[in-house]
């Protein structure tokens, strides 16, 4: 084959790239174009994840026709590539002629005046330019077509991926897409068909989301990571209980301006986060009741949670109760710290506006020092600031040393001293889900990223993608897809009677609280990879 034959035979999901920024570009007239292109690769994804299941249980002769099935499915998909290369080059050409056929080209892909053609073409050139500082997700695979075949497949197969352009840019300042803050959704038929049911088993629609699974939302706790460092860096040991406390709170501040729910892990999905200073490893470990299990660990500590909870419907509001519990160690100080969380409220579902109070009583203890921290969180109601915290340490004597009050939307204070100050998010943030920069980074994918993690990570999660991106019915369809696929691999293990075991993390019980959680086993980063195909 020659070299442009090779340019030609691009795989699939450069027509993914095309078909988005086909869709960009394109008017209302061409809608019918786009849906039946993303129809195309969610056929050819539902095509693939039959012909694996069909492979899980048969002989050696059905082993082969399916075998033969998947080759044929791939040319097709050559076929395909081959066609939607040589009608992008074509445009491309005719893009260039400064002719009526020129004209008549664009005006029939994006309605315009004659006199701004000019004007366009330019644009398409920029857009051309942008285009080249970004790899081909084929290119990019093309490493661990044979070392990550599950991840491998996925992506390659994925309607939602193909259509994504990969940088080598470590972060990111923005969402690629911004989203309406003030885009409304019937929920009150909703509503009334979860009254009485356990809302962990009830789907939601997408438009209910932000785009961040519940694993990846610890990365906003660790956005004040620096309240961890005082405390390793601090001798008075309810002084250090303080910053812990703040630690903790600050977790409340994720419902303050994002007023949408995170999705519900599935069963056996993971997320990994590193920083210089610290790196953080999750994975779903139960699907009901739904249990995450949390690990982070830098140079200074290690902290784990069990986040268990139970969510109620009470007609105009949601309870969720928080059962697990945390654990901080100090390695200086050799110092275990374990702590509950505070129970939320989802408060005027159906009238006014919407709107989260973080609830109860929380205590905190040292087992090594016997220094206590108890927090008290008031449900105050609307109109009230419901923010507002009220704590204190006390010693093993039981002697009160410090009290701790504030906001948990602004600051907190230990006297007249600032203990914590909240990180205000930007402007623009408003349109993207009022994520800080943190957060901003917990889905983002870039070439690194996308090698290295397992195919088992929220970020390769293509309805959570699909949402970042603004393709909701797309990314409804996936929602519905994996669910369904997650369904369906509960179903066989039920016929084997097998039982899901977690790769990463294995229930022990606690020599101080004496009660039983998930703990890290250790093994993620050299076992990563050897996972199951969930997405």
């Amino acid at each position: 084959m020659n070299q442009n034959q090779q340019q030609i035979l691009k795989p699939n999901l450069e027509i993914g790239q095309m078909h988005q920024k086909f869709a960009q570009e394109s008017s209302q007239k061409n809608k019918p174009y786009n849906d039946l292109l993303s129809k195309i690769w969610v056929t050819f994804a539902t095509f693939d994840e039959t012909l694996n299941t069909l492979q899980i249980n048969c002989s050696q002769i059905q082993y082969e026709i399916t075998t033969k099935l998947y080759n044929l499915l791939q040319n097709l998909k050559t076929f395909l590539t081959l066609e939607f290369t040589l009608q992008k080059q074509e445009q491309e050409r005719f893009i260039n002629d400064d002719d009526s056929v020129s004209e008549n080209f664009n005006q029939k892909h994006i309605v315009i005046p004659i006199n701004k053609v000019q004007k366009q073409i330019q644009m398409k050139v920029q857009e051309f330019d942008i285009s080249q500082k970004t790899q081909s997700l084929q290119s990019i695979l093309e490493s661990i077509k044979h070392t990550q075949p599950i991840k491998y497949k996925n992506l390659i197969n994925s309607p939602v991926y193909s259509q994504i352009h990969i940088t080598d840019e470590p972060e990111r300042t923005h969402l690629p897409y911004k989203q309406d803050p003030k885009e409304k959704f019937c929920i009150l038929p909703f509503l009334k068909s979860c009254i009485g049911k356990d809302l962990t088993r009830i789907p939601f629609p997408l438009i209910f989301h932000q785009p961040m699974s519940v694993l990846q939302l610890i990365v906003q706790q660790f956005a004040y990571f620096d309240q961890i460092k005082k405390a390793s860096q601090c001798d008075d040991s309810c002084k250090r209980m303080c910053h812990i406390i703040a630690f903790t709170l600050s977790r409340c501040t994720s419902s303050l301006d994002n007023q949408k729910k995170p999705f519900n892990p599935l069963l056996g999905e993971t997320f990994e986060f590193l920083t210089p200073d610290y790196c953080i490893v999750c994975e779903q470990v139960s699907h009901h009741p739904p249990i995450s299990a949390v690990h982070c660990e830098g140079r200074d500590f290690k902290f784990w949670a069990q986040n268990d909870s139970q969510i109620g419907f009470g007609g105009t509001n949601i309870k969720i109760a928080m059962i697990g519990k945390s654990h901080l160690y100090l390695r200086k100080y050799k110092e275990h710290y374990s702590f509950d969380m505070p129970n939320m409220l989802v408060k005027n579902l159906i009238f006014g506006e919407r709107y989260f109070e973080h609830v109860g009583k929380i205590k905190y203890i040292n087992h090594q020092t016997g220094d206590i921290g108890i927090v008290d969180l008031r449900e105050y109601g609307e109109g009230q600031n419901f923010t507002q915290v009220n704590a204190e340490v006390r010693d093993c004597n039981q002697n009160l040393r410090y009290k701790i009050t504030g906001f948990y939307n602004q600051s907190l204070y230990v006297g007249d001293e600032l203990l914590w100050q909240r990180i205000i998010p930007g402007q623009e943030a408003y349109y993207y889900y009022n994520y800080i920069p943190l957060m901003m980074q917990a889905n983002y994918l870039n070439k690194q990223t996308l090698l290295e993690i397992p195919c088992t990570d929220s970020r390769l999660r293509p309805d959570i993608a699909a949402l970042e991106n603004g393709w909701k019915e797309l990314g409804q369809n996936e929602k519905v897809r994996i669910e369904e696929k997650q369904r369906e691999r509960k179903r066989i293990m039920d016929q084997r009677k097998e039982i899901h075991i977690p790769k990463f993390f294995e229930i022990k019980e606690d020599i101080d609280t004496k009660t039983k959680g998930y703990v890290y086993k250790g093994n993620y980063w050299t076992e990563k990879h050897e996972v199951m195909d969930i997405f």
